[in-house]
């Protein structure tokens, strides 16, 4: 008889999901598998069979409900629940990953059901996050939901002090996302001179200034990987690409001299990109809207000696930016910043 612990996940986005949603969960997933009997309910399509990842997928019809909250988690209840009636196995924890958020309603179903410890893991701000379009009406609603989530939960996991604060919860972990030690990478000869950023570009971020310094500064390549290339237009750069496969992001990384990383400033960023750039000890210069060495991207980088703030404006990103290039990198134990580290803390959660 099998004695090891049974864990379910609940996570919308999944793998062969390629954003950044569904690395943590998947992540977790594959660890947990190695010591528990683990399965994973998902809303992302499965291209490959798995009996531990059952896909389910979300209602296709609109509910009040929707309507007034914009979560993909609202339609993706009620077919987690017809799923697990038909289940009849028992679980001694339960993970629900957000955001989205609002499946997470389905804790109160889950703690009647299977007497489970429930953990949820916000990955982001669902109450009062600053990135949507908010007002203090749906922040009402947003802080009346997300009690009721947490009035059945057992365990809250967060990202950071300020999402923390926000969900305000007597138990509450705090687990960084991190850089993916299970994928093996080469440490490549660095290119001088040759600069990166990767993901997103925030539509508040106004790129101009850097792309200013690039036009008039051709001896730096700046390379750039993800969905927003045409607002980097204005560089005078042709090392423009759309996403592509995680490994071979992470070797463009590591044949770069510095990381380039934009924030809007908002407190509770902590956006993943940080850690693939920690992962090769690089040097990281970090453009920020906001005032340099604050909210939680100086929590993360605070103790590491190879990184610059810039405001956003043209002299003080070239002034920062020189500065990285003469400096030497300095070695540092990157470990902590690693996805192991994290999981390791979740594995002590369940083993308590």
């Amino acid at each position: 008889m099998d004695s090891r612990k049974n864990i379910l996940i609940l996570s919308y986005f999944f793998k062969p999901f390629p954003g950044v949603g569904a690395k943590r969960t998947t992540y977790w997933f594959e660890r947990l598998s190695e010591v528990y009997n683990t399965t994973v309910f998902t809303a992302t399509k499965q291209t490959k069979k798995d009996e531990q990842i059952i896909y389910v997928a979300p209602e296709k019809k609109n509910s009040i409900l929707s309507k007034i909250i914009k979560d993909e988690g609202v339609k993706w209840i009620n077919p987690i629940k017809k799923e697990l009636l038909k289940n009849n196995k028992e679980y001694d924890y339960i993970i629900i990953s957000g955001g989205p958020f609002m499946h997470m309603l389905i804790s109160k179903f889950l703690k009647k059901k299977f007497h489970s410890r429930i953990i949820l893991d916000f990955r982001d701000p669902f109450y009062a996050n600053p990135r949507f379009n908010t007002n203090f009406i749906k922040d009402r609603i947003k802080l009346f939901f997300q009690n009721r989530f947490l009035k059945y939960s057992d365990e809250v996991i967060t990202v950071n002090d300020y999402c923390a604060k926000l969900i305000s919860f007597d138990s509450i972990n705090i687990i960084d996302n991190g850089y993916d030690d299970s994928i093996k990478t080469t440490n490549n000869k660095i290119i001088k001179k040759k600069l990166i950023s990767i993901g997103r570009l925030d539509t508040e971020f106004n790129i101009n200034y850097f792309n200013q310094l690039m036009s008039e500064n051709s001896d730096y390549k700046f390379y750039y990987y993800g969905i927003d290339s045409d607002l980097f237009r204005n560089s005078n750069s042709n090392n423009l690409y759309s996403p592509i496969d995680y490994k071979s992001v992470l070797d463009e990384i590591s044949s770069s001299e510095i990381c380039v990383l934009f924030t809007t400033g908002l407190p509770f960023e902590s956006t993943t990109k940080i850690f693939d750039f920690l992962a090769f000890n690089k040097k990281i210069l970090i453009i920020t809207q906001a005032e340099p060495q604050t909210g939680s991207l100086h929590q993360i980088t605070k103790d590491y000696p190879n990184v610059k703030w810039a405001k956003n404006n043209l002299m003080n990103i070239s002034q920062a930016l020189t500065e990285l290039h003469k400096t030497d990198t300095v070695p540092f134990d990157t470990s902590v910043y690693s996805r192991n580290n994290g999981f390791q803390k979740l594995f002590k959660l369940i083993e308590e």
